[in-house]
């Protein structure tokens, strides 16, 4: 590939490539490039634009909101189940239980490791 031919994407050139040659053949007609661009597109349009600043709001109650935007109801999306096993609930960190003793009825341990159970059995 020459670097004149530009960047092909699926054997198209680039935008960018067909944008320069459009460039190159209005300067080589000696012509302005601001005769086959939009006015849109002009400094002044784009100065005019951000010309007037635009001040955020301030609290809510001051806010002007008509009626009908009011009595206006939105419900949340329609959600359906997830395929595939659901994650498990019973694991999470702070959800522990609280383990009691049968033997003493003391919280913090269990019957197999309860202190106070005698060993001569």
């Amino acid at each position: 590939m020459f670097l004149n031919e530009g960047t092909r994407i699926n054997n198209t050139p680039s935008y960018h490539y067909r944008w320069c040659k459009d460039i190159y053949a209005i300067r080589y007609r000696n012509k302005h490039r601001d005769d086959y661009c939009s006015a849109y597109y002009s400094n002044k349009n784009y100065q005019d634009t951000y010309a007037i600043p635009i001040e955020p709001l301030t609290c809510k109650s001051t806010w002007d909101v008509p009626s009908h935007v009011l009595e206006e109801v939105i419900l949340p999306p329609i959600t359906r189940k997830q395929p595939g096993r659901p994650p498990k609930n019973d694991c999470r960190k702070g959800k522990k239980r609280k383990v009691t003793c049968s033997e003493c009825g003391i919280v913090g341990h269990n019957k197999k490791t309860c202190p106070k159970k005698s060993h001569d059995n």
